[in-house]
């Protein structure tokens, strides 16, 4: 396995946890011992001829006794959770277009919200799409960019307000990435964000994060939800951050900026064109906020958002990449020579987006984070250690070696008065381009347990 990015997630007294390949293992939560594991058959030729070479599966959802999956080749398949019995299988879309899947559904009153996956080497049209949860029956799709037209892919779980009823996907770059097509103007929905009414899948309004992406600044991250405070009153907010570095807070219900997006980290500005003989830009492709969900304390009023410099340099026309590269159309981004990949732990202002402090990391922070009641932020860097850091003040009070570096949040829970937290380690994207040594781990801590090597 070259990666691991699934999100572990526990349900009563079962951690549910897939591999890259999409098989699911159901586990004792507590002690570890294996409950059940289905294997889809799953085709990974189609994504390998769009140009998605590597597999990915980030994980399940589990609601109302059914654990839901969605596979490489794009089928939605429930399964019972109390033994792993499969119940039916849909297709989402046809693998035969270069669109894959690689996160989990949102589940929203009945209904399984599913965004979609593709590679920039291909017109891979983004869609989000809903399906009936007890049936897998299809009920709406709203195409994220017009005919004819690639990108718009929604890499992470949309978000959906249960108040509202709204739903939120972080939306992909155009495709090609690297076009020769002139492209310097806002594109409709692209590297950026939509809302749509999660029963009819009507837009309700979009937003552009970066205009004329030409340098693959996904909004991959799924966007975070909240009650800001602006103004002496509460708004409903939603944050989101993508590839570029910056993060945006905007009214949830209409879209409005609530503040100016804030830089997260060195920013290549202007961003000049990639070109033939070679452009160095920071962030690059894999930099910035690769996909990581940021984390949120309401007792702090803080937003945690771990983030990549990555620095990478672009060369159109390229077309035979090594182990260091990525592929994007129309050419490829490799990190530049000389400049080490490094990672920081942000905090955010949650109500008006400035920076309350940052802390930096030797390596990428890729997985995401996790914000406890008792006052920590932890989140997985690929140097290989698990940090925990003062949620006030970014200072580290804990680390432990698991010795992979990490492609997902942790995750805590609790059963029998015992607080555990369970963290998937293995590597990402990211990793796959540094030469961080890939792997795949799943780590569960818990108070009174063995103690992790700080050093």
């Amino acid at each position: 396995m070259a990666q691991w990015e699934s999100y572990p997630v526990v349900v009563g007294r079962t951690l549910y946890v897939t591999t890259n390949t999409g098989q699911v293992l159901a586990l004792d939560a507590v002690s570890g011992a294996r409950r059940w594991t289905y294997t889809p058959r799953v085709d990974f030729l189609f994504g390998s001829r769009a140009g998605q070479l590597q597999p990915t599966n980030r994980g399940v959802t589990v609601a109302h006794g059914r654990v839901y999956l969605l596979t490489y080749d794009d089928r939605l398949i429930a399964l019972r959770a109390e033994d792993g019995r499969a119940l039916w299988s849909v297709a989402v879309a046809d693998p035969r277009n270069g669109t894959i899947e690689s996160s989990p559904p949102t589940y929203w009153n009945g209904r399984l919200i599913v965004g979609s996956g593709g590679s920039d080497a291909a017109r891979v049209r983004g869609f989000v799409a809903a399906f009936d949860a007890a049936s897998g029956r299809r009920l709406w799709r709203f195409w994220t960019v017009a005919p004819r037209r690639g990108g718009g892919r929604v890499w992470m779980p949309p978000t959906v307000d249960a108040r509202s009823g709204l739903v939120y996907a972080g939306t992909g770059n155009p495709s090609p990435a690297l076009t020769r097509e002139r492209r310097s103007g806002c594109e409709n929905w692209v590297s950026g964000i939509v809302a749509l009414d999660a029963r009819s899948g009507a837009l309700r309004w979009g937003a552009h994060e970066v205009c004329g992406d030409v340098w693959d600044y996904d909004g991959g991250q799924p966007p975070l939800l909240y009650d800001a405070r602006i103004g002496g009153r509460s708004v409903r907010a939603v944050g989101h951050a993508n590839k570029s570095g910056a993060y945006w807070i905007r009214d949830a219900a209409t879209g409005t900026p609530l503040a100016p997006p804030q830089a997260l980290g060195v920013q290549t500005s202007p961003r000049p064109r990639p070109t033939a003989r070679g452009t160095t830009i920071c962030p690059g492709a894999l930099g910035g906020v690769p996909y990581s969900p940021a984390a949120l304390s309401a007792a702090t009023r803080t937003i945690y958002q771990p983030t990549v410099r990555l620095c990478m340099t672009y060369r159109t026309g390229d077309r035979n990449p090594d182990g260091a590269r990525i592929l994007l159309g129309g050419g490829t981004a490799r990190p530049t020579r000389g400049m080490v990949a490094r990672g920081s732990m942000v905090a955010l202002d949650a109500d008006g987006g400035r920076v309350r402090w940052r802390r930096a990391l030797p390596a990428p922070l890729v997985g995401g984070a996790l914000a406890t009641a008792g006052g920590l932020v932890f989140s997985g860097c690929d140097d290989g250690f698990l940090y925990a850091f003062d949620a006030g003040t970014g200072a580290t009070v804990w680390r432990g070696r698991i010795g992979l570096p990490f492609g997902t949040a942790p995750l805590t829970y609790r059963i029998d008065g015992v607080q555990y937290v369970a963290v998937v380690a293995g590597g990402s994207s990211v990793t796959s381009v540094t030469g961080t040594r890939p792997g795949a781990r799943l780590v569960v801590l818990r108070i009174g347990g063995r103690r992790l090597a700080a050093g």
